[in-house]
């Protein structure tokens, strides 16, 4: 009985270490969590900083395996597609879009947008909130909710 107080009492403290040694490293904890809901909009693309020319949203709906789907605005047009989470797993598409022309700035973002989103596999989600979503090689798009008005 005493031993096991003793290995509960280990493991606890040693769980409390880990997180200490990720924050001495400047590592966030990661935070489990679900894209559902929304919206999100797109804070980061690729370490590029804030999109501010247009605006860059993503909404998740619920449903089940093959009725998920997403929407939002992609700087200039809007898309749909469907959406799967499973754990830190995540998969897009296909995505459709409108085809409204606008600025050509606006539209590169887009075609970065567009992009980025149909090569995501895993989503991650840091201690401030936000959720960070990756592909294989190595683009990443920070998302956070958006505020009520």
């Amino acid at each position: 009985m005493m031993i096991d107080r003793m290995a509960l009492i280990g493991l606890v403290l040693l769980a409390g270490c880990t997180r200490q040694v990720a924050l001495v490293k400047g590592q966030v904890p990661v935070i489990a969590g679900s894209l559902e809901g929304g919206p999100w909009l797109v804070e980061d693309l690729n370490g590029g900083g804030s999109i501010t020319a247009a605006r860059v949203d993503l909404s998740f709906d619920p449903g089940d395996h093959d009725t998920s789907s997403i929407h939002g605005r992609a700087g200039c047009n809007r898309y749909t597609g469907r959406w799967q989470q499973a754990g830190n797993s995540v998969k897009f598409g296909p995505l459709a879009l409108t085809r409204m022309l606008c600025p050509p700035a606006i539209m590169e973002t887009e075609r970065k947008v567009i992009a980025a989103l149909s090569a995501v596999t895993s989503v991650s989600f840091d201690a401030s909130g936000a959720a960070l979503l990756r592909s294989p090689d190595g683009r990443v798009i920070k998302i956070r909710r958006e505020k009520p008005a």
